[in-house]
Parts: structure tokens; sequence; C-alpha cells
């Protein structure tokens, strides 16, 4: 059962705390000892908000969720069309610090507990860049960007899989970070180049 909140502004900060360490060590190896540690209070202080690791975690997923949603929100800004799915794409990739810290957190989650993932906010955040980035596209078909005819529902998902696939790439030791991004960002503009360049063509 949840806590009563006395300062929300410290609950942030205890989850804020517990999503960079699950970041750097999993959530198996994340104690609430250590966010207490890395928060800067006592364990006491985190079992006033939370009344056991399991909601915390839960939280700590929750705010990550959150924190990709703002980042696409910010990335669409006023733009429409291709240029508005281009940026909610590319807003999804581990191509700055914080982008790859929420890939971090979801694969160590993921490989823990799929469930929770699903449940902690990936799934309703991934319908709903789905459904933004397929607004946008039929945006683009109004205005002329893309081919009228185009199945803009296996479009979302190709890219989500593309999306999807990048974002692997940011747990494994084989490829840098420098490396993931020069990739990233070539695959991703030939993807959206190669749609635009289909005007005109029949589908």
């Amino acid at each position: 059962m949840a806590r009563r909140i006395r300062d929300p502004q410290s609950r942030d900060q205890l989850v804020d705390a517990a999503w960079r360490l699950v970041a750097a060590h999993g959530p198996n190896d994340t104690t609430l000892r250590a966010v207490a540690a890395e928060a800067g209070v006592t364990t006491g202080s985190v079992t006033h908000y939370f009344a056991d690791k399991a909601e915390l975690m839960d939280a700590v997923l929750r705010h990550n969720a959150a924190v990709a949603s703002a980042r696409v929100l910010a990335a669409i800004g006023s733009k429409r069309g291709l240029a508005a799915a281009e940026a909610a794409t590319l807003a999804l990739l581990p191509l700055d610090e914080v982008r790859f810290r929420c890939w971090q957190i979801w694969l160590a989650f993921w490989s823990h507990d799929p469930g929770q993932v699903r449940e902690g906010g990936f799934g309703e955040g991934y319908r709903d860049w789905a459904e933004r980035v397929e607004a946008h596209l039929a945006e683009a078909v109004e205005d002329g960007e893309l081919p009228r005819g185009l199945d803009l529902r296996y479009e979302v998902h190709v890219l989500g899989t593309l999306v999807a696939g990048t974002g692997l790439l940011a747990g494994s030791d084989e490829i840098g970070r420098a490396r993931l991004r020069k990739r990233a960002k070539r695959v991703f503009g030939e993807h959206f180049a190669g749609l635009a360049a289909r005007v005109g063509v029949d589908v």
C-alpha cells in the first residue's frame, strides 16, 4: 500500500536516485540502502515514501516512461508531418545520456521481469508514441510529403522495430556510444529520406 506523501519533491528525488542506480547496476543490485545513500538521506526516509523495494521499482519504471514521453513531446514541438514523425522517432533513440539511461532501465527490467516493464508504463507509452507518429505520417500524406495509399500502421511498426533494435544496442558492449549515435542517425535519416522519395511512386 502506498504511503501518505508529505513532500512530493522528496519522493521525486528518491525516484531519481533509484533511476540512476538501476541504470548503472540493474534492479537486483539496487537496494533501498543504496538509494538512500545516493539521495543523501536515511533508509528510513526511503521506507517512509515506499512500502518496499517493489513499489520503488515500479515508480522508477513509471518515471522512466514519463522521461521518454516528455522527450518525444519536446522534440515534436510545433512540427507537423514528416518532420514531426522523424523528431518523435529520433527522440526515443539512445543518442544522449538521458535517453541512453532510459534504455538501460528498460533493458535491465526486461531481463528481470518483462511483465513489470509492460505494466510500468512502457506499453502505454509505446502505444501513445505509435499513435502520435501515425497521426503525423497522416499529416505528411495530407501535405504531399508522402504518397497516398501508404500503409501508415505498417510504417509505424517498421519504425518501432528499428527503434527497439537500436535501443537493444544500447545494452551491448559490442558497439561504442559514438558509433551507435552515428549509425542510428544514418539509418533513420536514410529511412525517412526513402519514405519521402516515394512521393509520385505507386504504392
